[in-house]
């Protein structure tokens, strides 16, 4: 009896907008083919822990559902996060369809007044241009497998997402190389002038690729509290495969950094579920990873089959 009224004296005390749920959007299962044939999409465990470890819970977003299902999402959850790999666009039902329609819900839920983030990294960076535009707007580069420090751009000092920034830790990401690239793809400034995004959108940083051609390595759009990072946070605390991959404790302290951030973005809007029970279903604890690096380049994997879709459904 007194275990009983203890849980649920734990449990009546938990704070919704002090634990917010973020969604991470899966991807087709392109890139752990090979070792997983039978995955249909996946999400990498480091996104999830990397929100995890600031104070957030998670929900895998499904791809290829239809527009009443991701407008749940966005009203159920805190924010989004769009997460690297290597997919395409264009796909139907694929990772690029649901980004865009989670980025124009995203925006007319800011419209509305109530604070509501995105942040892509890598891929996902490129996805919110695709969002924002409504076509796939990257060009080619070569930036694999390295460690880079960030050039910042006049004026980053009032971003967003570095205004509160400890000035120690801006200082290592100017001189030390703590942000990990692995991409093929990047965003240039003058694509971004082109389609007329610089009035909505701000550069934070610039980097170099290998071809020494100059492409975006952080941005937020002025008005939303929307951000995307060409590079990896998630990886430094996380990944330990790619060599390049810094795990010094600066690096670890700027994932914790952006992890923070982020959650604490999340946490300035009161989105819940109706339903305690189906947001229960509808969290990342119900599956298991699978340890990935004998045959991938990460360490743990989520892996969603077609009936993982119909199982844990809005």
């Amino acid at each position: 009896m007194f275990q009983y009224l203890l849980i649920l004296s734990l449990t009546s005390y938990i704070n919704a907008a002090e634990t917010p749920i973020i969604g991470i959007l899966s991807q087709e299962a392109y890139l752990v083919k090979d070792a997983y044939p039978d995955a249909d999409s996946f999400i990498v465990a480091s996104y999830i822990k990397i929100l995890e470890s600031s104070g957030a819970r998670v929900l895998p977003i499904w791809i290829g559902q239809d527009a009443a299902y991701y407008e749940r999402v966005v009203n159920y959850t805190n924010g989004i996060l769009f997460p690297g790999g290597g997919t395409y666009f264009n796909e139907t039902g694929g990772y690029g369809e649901a980004a865009k329609q989670l980025y124009e819900l995203a925006v007319k839920t800011n419209e509305k007044g109530v604070h509501y983030p995105l942040w892509g990294i890598c891929l996902g960076m490129q996805v919110l241009m695709y969002g924002a535009v409504g076509r796939d707007i990257r060009g080619n580069c070569q930036s694999k497998d390295v460690a880079l420090h960030l050039e910042f751009v006049a004026g980053y000092e009032e971003s967003k997402l570095f205004s509160k920034a400890p000035s120690q830790l801006l200082e290592n990401l100017k001189t030390k190389n703590l942000t990990y690239n692995y991409h093929r793809y990047c965003i240039f400034e003058d694509v971004l002038k082109n389609n007329n995004l610089l009035t909505d959108w701000r550069i934070i940083s610039k980097n170099k690729d290998t071809n020494g051609l100059e492409f975006v390595s952080s941005m937020e759009h002025v008005n939303y509290p929307f951000f995307g990072t060409q590079f990896h946070p998630e990886k430094n605390p996380f990944e330990f495969k790619k060599t390049a991959v810094p795990h010094c404790p600066e690096a670890v302290e700027l994932a914790q950094y952006f992890g923070n951030f982020f959650v604490d973005e999340a946490r300035k809007n009161n989105h819940t579920f109706g339903d305690k029970k189906v947001e229960e279903a509808s969290l990342i604890y119900n599956f298991n990873p699978v340890y990935s690096i004998y045959n991938t380049s990460y360490e743990q994997l989520y892996l969603f089959y077609k009936q993982d879709y119909n199982r844990n459904l809005l």
